[in-house]
């Protein structure tokens, strides 16, 4: 990999968590003053996209977003229940599920498939 390929992955691999930590701040933001599960929900992603978007900027590896979009997926899928089961919850868990879908995606295309382009080593 070359440098000038090496700092554009870097930099958009700050960009992915940059949009990561602003979705944690909004997360803190619109929870402040409110109470009930969806505040507390929001308190706690808040907190979890924070603290992720730092964790793999300092890692800063491939393994790291891959773990990262594992963390995404995850999320989302933990979501399904919610939109299912608690119509309290459910407008936060469908947002949810989207930003979870958005940011799996990002990270991905942060590390790629895995499989080699044809003509290259």
């Amino acid at each position: 990999m070359s440098r000038r390929s090496r700092r554009a992955s870097t930099e958009r691999a700050r960009w992915v968590e940059g949009l990561r930590a602003g979705i944690g701040i909004a997360h803190l933001i619109a929870s402040r003053g409110s109470t009930g599960r969806v505040a507390v929900f929001g308190r706690v992603l808040g907190v979890r996209q924070l603290a992720q978007a730092a964790l793999l900027v300092r890692a800063g590896s491939p393994e790291a977003h891959v773990l990262g979009a594992a963390v995404d997926a995850t999320h989302g899928v933990s979501m399904v229940p919610l939109i299912a089961l608690d119509r309290q919850t459910r407008g936060f868990a469908v947002r949810q599920l989207v930003v979870a879908i958005v940011l799996t995606a990002l990270e991905v295309g942060l590390v790629g498939t895995g499989r080699r382009r044809p003509g290259r080593r």
